[in-house]
């Protein structure tokens, strides 16, 4: 009989809250003594998964190991695992580290978001200083957040479509005079292009987890009324940048996000990208709501538009 040993390690780095069975690892044997190995994304974006058989005796695979593929939400196949020789007992031990994002994901730097506050309001931008944030998380690259001034319980937009793929509504602020808070309440939207666009500073949520929006969507009211700027919202883009393993090549890695210099519709300009201490008017043009929806979904978007607004 054979002898199968197993260990499982998961990593998973990010801020956004879930639980240990986000991502699994599983395996199916076959009548010829193959493991076949696939993954459980029970999230709503990709992730980056690294599998890894260190100490594992008398197998062969057909893939380089450590192995590093892209899982959609659902199930994915991996891998199979081979006896070397038949004939010898297999001792299989595996580990593996997840994280949102995808490999090298191309981020086109010209695309145009909406503002996140209302058709036609004005707001005044701001940019939130990294120096000010004072948490243990590895420092990003090209760091751009916006915060864009409104008034408390103004409605928040979504700046552009996606999937709802984390948020946070419990916070409760005790103090006043904040700088930057991360305990605040924030939404996370996973875009097309495998970026995540993260909303901070909300008083009420209006989306759920796995919910799909579109550009131009309500998505909260703005929150801030306890921070030194005052009201606001803050919008920014990130993607999964890099991912560099440890010492004596363990799964252990180092996480860089990478930041998007974000360029906006406004009335003023119909592409541009928004300097601090400047005033815009946020501008919703169909052309901008609709440029990554199919002709299908245009025409749902459409018809849906044109329907009468329930009082």
């Amino acid at each position: 009989m054979k002898k199968l040993i197993f260990a499982v390690i998961i990593i998973l780095f990010h801020s956004s809250a879930f639980s240990q069975s986000t991502i699994e690892v599983k395996y199916d044997t076959d009548t010829k003594g193959n493991y076949n190995f696939y993954c459980i994304n029970n999230d709503y974006c990709k992730y980056v998964l690294t599998l890894d058989f260190p100490g594992s005796i008398n197998i062969k695979t057909y893939v380089l190991l450590p192995c590093k593929v892209v899982v959609n939400p659902g199930r994915t196949s991996i891998l199979t695992v081979q006896p070397d020789n038949p004939g010898i007992p297999l001792s299989l031990r595996y580990t593996y580290s997840a994280q949102k994002g995808c490999i090298n994901p191309k981020v086109n730097p010209d695309f145009v978001y909406l503002m996140p506050v209302g058709k036609g309001k004005a707001a005044e931008v701001f940019e939130l200083d990294l120096l000010k944030i004072n948490d243990n998380s590895p420092k990003p690259k090209d760091w751009y957040v916006l915060g864009f001034r409104m008034k408390y319980l103004d409605t928040v937009y979504a700046a552009r479509r996606g999937v709802v793929s984390g948020m946070s509504d419990v916070a409760k602020l005790k103090l006043t005079g904040y700088n930057y808070s991360s305990d605040e309440n924030f939404i996370e939207i996973f875009h097309d292009d495998c970026t995540f666009g993260k909303y901070e500073v909300f008083s009420k949520i209006f989306v759920t987890p796995g919910q799909k929006v579109e550009a131009g969507d309500p998505i909260g009211l703005a929150g801030g009324e306890k921070y030194s700027s005052g009201p606001h919202v803050r919008f920014g883009v990130f993607y999964n940048c890099q991912q560099e393993k440890g010492n004596n090549n363990s799964l252990d890695q180092k996480v860089i996000w990478a930041y998007v210099p974000l360029v906006f519709c406004t009335t003023e300009a119909p592409k541009t990208k928004l300097i601090k201490g400047k005033s815009y008017t946020a501008d919703y043009p169909d052309a901008v709501i609709t440029q990554e929806m199919t002709k299908n979904q245009i025409k749902k978007w459409e018809k849906d538009k044109a329907k009468p607004i329930k009082k």
